[in-house]
Order: structure tokens, then C-alpha cells, then sequence
């Protein structure tokens, strides 16, 4: 009766207060999106129309005191980007986590477009960037989003992750990952190139001035092929492992042709040696090939692995800047802690050639401290009662008693680190679309092949 008569009069009752009625939707999913930019209860309203103008939406309520929208959405048909877009387009901003993440066993672009797909089809992702020179993923997502499943994601795709820590852990581990890798491709490279060099040699001995210092039992195929079959089962295992992993989620990269290549040569050589008959009589082995291109492959990983660790160089020389401890007042005491425990308002105290622990505001005491790795500036710089100082920077002379400001993420140098992880993982439009058409190469060259 109630809602006949407001009908009447020409207007319409909500489902519920301040919602427009809601549409059914199939699968229905759940997101909670931080909106930031809101500053009354209409702009609450504005969000919310707009996210149920989405095909797809079936209920979306904006509590303007949490800033958050809570979404039903039928992820068949609109994703949280579509959202994002939506919100944006609306005059606000969606407001999420950042996570970057160490991946293992990339050796191509293809490899980025796998693990950047990969991240970004875990519920809650909005973006993810993959870069393969520092093997670092960042990952923004809405809030609540679980890193495990980032990390599984990444690992059902075939490739390595873990989240990255700071401090000396993050580097240790980072150092022991990279030597890891060196020394698995140095092993591979030290059985793949000799035997290669030998196959070579015992494919090549008729010709040429082979003959005259290449031992003939050295050209016997079935010598060739337990040669070739070493280096297949050894060094080469890991293209074959890594390219059945991908097509087994249905993705391609530089592993499959690879496998693709070697996997061949050494298979019709393999025949022709045992089966004459079953290539038309045809003698023609090509364990060279499959030796040969194992080995060169293998020394492009080895000189890779040793290179790619020197990219984050400069985070590490900055890590090492460092103070390890800071002696700070506790209770009237002097304690000496370590500087991830110093507390924003602390006071701490620093004796002439000390590091600075973190940032703050003298306020006791006289000193010269050198800046020079922050300000390129040679000369210590004089400081006094109300002068900052930086973390990291040098006491030079004299006792100086400060108040800290900022402390771990928040002084200048964290900030730079953050700046640099953040300057080496961003990608170039260019850059994304070179790894976009190279995900696809690799198919394209089998189907053209076929």
C-alpha cells in the first residue's frame, strides 16, 4: 500500500536506503575497493551509480565513513579493472596495495608476459609489472588481497616467487639465489661444451683437415649419440622441463623452441643410428646440432646470471649505507639497539664517526657531518641545535644528540632505494609491447613451421 501511494505521487522507493534496486547476477563474486578522494555522502552516490552502470555489477554499496565500496560483480563479465576505470572516470581514485615480489626462472620476454598474465588473473589485481632484468614483479591489488596467492600463481605458471624483504635479509637472499643459478649453469656449461666440442669434431672428421688429427672411433654414431644423450638428459633437461610446464597452462616461450630444435635434431639422429630404415635410408645424424646449440644456449645463461645481479648493484651499495645500530635514551639510559627499532621521537645520540641511524632534528650539540652521499657535496656541513640530519650520512667531529623525525620506510634513504626498486621495475609502453608480441612469437613460429 505504502509503496503504491509514493508511486502515485510520482516517485520511487529504493531497495534499499541511498541504492538504486539491484540486478541478479550468476557467480556472483565479492570485492571491497578503497576509494579515496570522497568528501561527502553524494560523492558516495556518484561511485555507486557509476559502478552499477557496469554490465555485470549486480550490487555495489559505498559506506562514505570507511571509504570503501563493497561490490557483487559476475566476473564473466566485468573485472576489477572495468571497476577502476569506472571509478576513475567518476572523479576519484581507487586506493590499493603495493607487493613486489622476487621471480625465479625467467630467461625471456615471453617469460614476463606468462608471469605478468599470471598475477594479473588472481582475484584483486588491478596491475602487474614484470621486469626481467632485476627478476622483480610489482603487483598493486585492491586491500585484502592474499600475497600466497600471488606467489601460487606464479608458481603454477612454472617460474619461482617470494616476497622481497628489506634490510640484509632481502639481500642475502637475493646473493645466495644468484650464486645458486651461477653455479647451475656453470656445471651445465662444463659438461655441454667439452662433449659438444667432441661431437662436433666427430661430425665433422671427413672433412676438411679433420681427418688428419680426429680419431675415427671418435666419428662412430652410437659414441656420438651416448655423447649428445649426456648433454640432452643434463644440461638441456631444464629447456624441456620449463616448455612442458608452460604448454601445460597453455602458454609458450623461448624453452619450447629450444626443446622444439634440440628435441628434433637428436631425435632424427637417434633414429637414423638405430633405425637406418625408418627415415627412407637416410644416414645423415645431426648430433652436432643438438650439441652444439645446447652448449651456446647454456653459456647465454651463464653470462646472464652473471650479469643480471649487477643491475640492482646500486640498491645493494645503498642498503650498505646503512647504520646497523643506534644508541638511543631509554628510560634516562643509554641503549644501544638495532636502527629497525628506533621509534619517530626517540632521541638518539651519536658519537664522532658514527653513522647518523636515521633522519631527525639536533638538539643538543655541535658537529660537522659529511652529506656527501646525498648531496654530492665534499665538505662536511656544519651542524647545530634545529639543524636536520639525514640517516646514513657521517658524524665527522663532535657530539651531537638529535630527535628523530623518520624513521625506517620514511627517511630519505629508503625513500631512494624505494625510488630506484621503483625506476628499475617500471616498463616503457614500448618495452610492454615488445613482451606482449613476444608471448606470442613462439606459437606463431610452430603453427607457421606446421
Amino acid at each position: 500500500m505504502i509503496k503504491e501511494a509514493v508511486t502515485k505521487v510520482g516517485y520511487k522507493i529504493r531497495d534499499e536506503e541511498g541504492a538504486a534496486p539491484t540486478r541478479k547476477v550468476s557467480g556472483a563474486k565479492r570485492a571491497d575497493i578503497q576509494i579515496g578522494g570522497m568528501s561527502c555522502a553524494s560523492c558516495a552516490m556518484t561511485i555507486e551509480s557509476a559502478l552499477k552502470g557496469l554490465d555485470g555489477v549486480g550490487k555495489a554499496s559505498v559506506n562514505f565513513a570507511s571509504s570503501k565500496a563493497t561490490v557483487e560483480y559476475d566476473a564473466g563479465k566485468v573485472t576489477l579493472h572495468d571497476m577502476e576505470k569506472a571509478v576513475k572516470d567518476a572523479g576519484y581514485r581507487v586506493l590499493g596495495d603495493s607487493v613486489t615480489l622476487s621471480i625465479g626462472g625467467m630467461s625471456c620476454a615471453s617469460c614476463v608476459q606468462k608471469v605478468e598474465n599470471a598475477l594479473r588473473s588472481v582475484e584483486g589485481v588491478t596491475r602487474a609489472s614484470v621486469n626481467l632484468a632485476t627478476g622483480r614483479a610489482t603487483v598493486e591489488s585492491i586491500p585484502g588481497t592474499k600475497i600466497t596467492d600471488l606467489i601460487q600463481a606464479v608458481k603454477d605458471t612454472g617460474y619461482q616467487a617470494s616476497t622481497v624483504k628489506d634490510g640484509e635479509e632481502a639481500e642475502d637472499r637475493e646473493k645466495a639465489e644468484r650464486r645458486k643459478e651461477i653455479k647451475t649453469q656453470a656445471i651445465n656449461l662444463l659438461i655441454s661444451a667439452p662433449l659438444g666440442f667432441l661431437v662436433m669434431l666427430g661430425s665433422f672428421r671427413e672433412y676438411w683437415i679433420f681427418p688428419s688429427f680426429v680419431p675415427e672411433f671418435l666419428a662412430n654414431n652410437y659414441l656420438l649419440f651416448l655423447m649428445t644423450t649426456i648433454i640432452v638428459l643434463g644440461p638441456a633437461r631444464q629447456f624441456f622441463i620449463n616448455s612442458f610446464k608452460g604448454l601445460r597452462h597453455g602458454s609458450t616461450d623461448m624453452n619450447l623452441l629450444y626443446a622444439t630444435g634440440i628435441g628434433a635434431a637428436y631425435g632424427i639422429s637417434a633414429a637414423t643410428t638405430f633405425i637406418p630404415a625408418s627415415l627412407g635410408g637416410v644416414r645423415a645424424t645431426y648430433y652436432e646440432t643438438a650439441a652444439l646449440l645446447t652448449a651456446f644456449i647454456v653459456l647465454g645463461r651463464f653470462l646472464e646470471a652473471l650479469t643480471r645481479g649487477k643491475t640492482s648493484e646500486a640498491i645493494r651499495r645503498l642498503m650498505g649505507l646503512k647504520a646497523k645500530t643506534a644508541i638511543v635514551m631509554r628510560d634516562g639510559k643509554e641503549t644501544e639497539i638495532p636502527v629497525e627499532e628506533v621509534m619517530a621521537g626517540d632521541i638518539v645520540l651519536v658519537k664522532p664517526g658514527e653513522k647518523i641511524p636515521v633522519d631527525g632534528v639536533v638538539v643538543e650539540g655541535e658537529s660537522h657531518v659529511d652529506e656527501a652521499m646525498i648531496t654530492g657535496e665534499s665538505m662536511p656541513v656544519s651542524k647545530k641545535v634545529g639543524d636536520e640530519v639525514i640517516g646514513a650520512t657521517v658524524n665527522k667531529a663532535g657530539f651531537l644528540k638529535f630527535k628523530t623525525t623518520k624513521v625506517g620506510k620514511d627517511t630519505a634513504l629508503s625513500q631512494i632505494i624505494h625510488l630506484v626498486e621503483q625506476a628499475q621495475t617500471s616498463k616503457l609502453p614500448i618495452q610492454k609491447l615488445a613482451d606482449k608480441v613476444a608471448g606470442h612469437f613462439i606459437l606463431a613460429i610452430h603453427i607457421k613451421t606446421l
